[in-house]
């Protein structure tokens, strides 16, 4: 799997989302979050083509999505 490289971070409220590069090729990418209790696990994608994030707990469905995973693909485009 190589590596895990942080490539930055985002916030909303107290949450601090963490976004960071798990493989090389294909390409794929975890995000946690750190709300004060330390970090968990978000989401994990790729960017191969197909479906969207894996939502892990109780992001599956949370309204938050959308706006985390447009925040991760901006970090992982820079």
């Amino acid at each position: 799997m190589g590596e895990h490289v942080n490539l930055g971070e985002f916030r909303r409220g107290p949450a601090i989302f963490s976004v960071f590069r798990t493989a090389v090729s294909p390409a794929q990418y975890r995000v946690t979050c750190s709300d004060g209790n330390g970090p968990s696990e978000v989401c994990t994608f790729s960017d191969r083509p197909g479906p969207g994030p894996k939502w892990h707990g109780a992001w599956n469905g949370d309204q938050w999505c959308d706006w985390i995973e447009a925040e991760a693909r901006r970090i992982v485009a820079r």
